[in-house]
């Protein structure tokens, strides 16, 4: 006849077995592409074709003070820091959830002191009773219905959503170092433009001074020119309140105090940009490489494996629980003659009672994954959307740079013989001052204009989220801040015992 302990060992084996085998709550299974699914980007634009999208695109520009600046947003940028330590929580928390596979407990002592009445004390016994119990305690619950099994799954579908919003933030970084550095530039032509416009007027007043000197020209005429310089330079000031601005952005993107940093030196912009041609891939691979695509995925997976979490609150619950130990009257005799105290007992808990909340926790449950659901359609439709407007804004802003380009060169012609003819006596300075201000203002909007080109080529690598892909090499440092003297007070706490 077997003993009662072997009967229980087998009885857990069996439930170990069953285990196994069963997982309530619903299997995840990737949502499948609708129909409505484009199969490619469909009208694109000269300079954009299907080819594989450029990892470190921002090199396509040819300026090696960008590359310089995106690796070191890559290694110092606070945001993709934050991201990291987030993902490391994440990861946490799954280590956390496959440690419910294990027994829990550990070493126990505990002391109690009692003191009887007289009617209650036998004859000849102490009134006053010390029992002193070492023992170690350990609980295991046997994951019959797959509560644990679902906990991990929605914990490591959490950690991959964790990873991808990771990637994420370090192709938004790369992106927004590029703007910002492009319109820092812009920004730099523009107040070049204004410097170069002033000494122009500078010379025209003195032009217009010297004729009257002459008798040839009026006061009025004077004060026009002089109108218009000023006009010219009151532009300087917001424009270096913008550039000023735009260089602290991109200084925080790098992670240093804006009073500390120096921008590189960088050569003339050119007057067209010259870019090899931009490879877009086709709409499925935006699946894979939108890291935000990516994270409505996972949070769906871990929606659904939330389900089953709360589902296995309908059956009931086992667990095993055990302790060895010894038992005794006084201190020393625990360690000499202590009496074993032992045991091990299965508990099974079934909250009947609690049946219509655990019901209303799993329809939340379920409405939760309705939502992840939507949400990752919804990411989907975004995504193509941010691609397509990418698309037609390169598209637009080639259109104008080079009609710009275009009203500038008429209008610096336009603006030479205006002068040249009044200072031979031709015409009326009126004219002039017609022709500097239209000179003036499309030579800004041309460098408006050259700006606005890069910045549409960011949008398409940004829309089309790559970028991230450079931190799998083994010789970019993407760590963010987190090397950075200011967490030192946490690696201190986290080396501690």
């Amino acid at each position: 006849m077997r003993r009662p302990f072997q009967n229980l060992l087998l009885a857990l084996s069996a439930a170990l077995l069953l285990g196994g085998c069963v997982a309530v709550g619903p299997d995840y299974a990737a949502p499948s592409v609708t129909p409505e699914y484009p199969l490619s980007f469909g009208e694109t634009f000269a300079g954009i074709g299907p080819g594989n999208v450029e990892i470190e695109w921002w090199r396509a520009f040819d300026e090696p003070a960008l590359v310089a600046l995106i690796q070191q947003a890559l290694a110092a940028n606070h945001d993709i820091a934050i991201a990291a330590v987030r993902l490391e929580e994440a990861r946490a928390i799954v280590r956390e959830n496959r440690q419910n596979f294990l027994p829990s407990g550990g070493p126990a002592f505990g002391y109690e002191s009692f003191k009887r009445s007289d009617a209650e004390t036998p004859a000849g016994r102490e009134r006053h009773i010390e029992t002193y119990r070492a023992s170690v305690d350990a609980e295991w619950e046997i994951d019959l219905l797959g509560r644990v099994r679902r906990s991990v799954e929605a914990a490591q579908a959490q950690a991959g959503s964790r990873e991808a919003l990771l990637r994420g933030v370090q192709a938004s970084v790369a992106a927004t170092v590029a703007a910002t550095w492009f319109e820092l530039r812009g920004l730099e032509v523009e107040l070049a433009v204004v410097d170069d416009i002033s000494k122009s007027q500078r010379e025209s007043l003195h032009m217009v001074e010297r004729l009257i000197s002459a008798g040839s020209a009026h006061e009025f005429d004077r004060l026009r020119a002089e109108a218009l310089l000023r006009n010219v330079e009151a532009t300087a000031p917001d424009l270096q309140r913008r550039r000023a601005a735009t260089s602290n952005a991109l200084v925080v993107l790098l992670g240093e105090a804006p009073q500390s940093f120096r921008l590189p030196e960088t050569a003339p912009e050119t007057q067209t940009l010259a870019i090899r041609a931009i490879g877009v891939g086709n709409p499925a691979g935006l699946l894979a490489r939108r890291a935000d695509i990516v994270a409505a995925e996972r949070n769906l997976a871990a929606a659904t494996a939330q389900i089953g979490v709360e589902t296995a609150g309908l059956y009931p619950e086992v667990q095993v629980r055990g302790s060895l130990g010894l038992v005794a009257g006084s201190l020393d005799a625990l360690s000499d003659s202590g009496a074993p105290s032992n045991f091990i007992a299965p508990v099974i808990r079934w909250s009947l009672l609690d049946r219509g909340r655990v019901r209303a926790r799993i329809a939340a449950s379920e409405s939760r994954s309705q939502q992840a659901l939507l949400l990752y359609d919804q990411t989907l439709l975004r995504a193509l959307q941010e691609t397509d407007d990418a698309f037609k804004g390169y598209g637009a802003a080639g259109d104008t740079l080079q009609l710009r380009l275009l009203e500038s060169a008429a209008n610096r012609e336009a603006a030479r013989l205006a002068r040249e003819r009044f200072s031979e006596g031709e015409g009326v300075y009126l004219d002039v001052l017609e022709a500097e201000r239209a000179d003036f203002n499309s030579r800004r909007a041309l460098a408006v204009a050259r700006t606005n080109q890069r910045l549409a080529v960011v949008s398409i690598y940004k829309a089309l989220g790559g970028g991230w892909e450079v931190c799998a090499q083994p010789n970019q440092d993407c760590s963010g801040a987190g090397d950075s003297k200011s967490l030192s007070f946490a690696k201190q706490i986290n080396a501690r015992p």
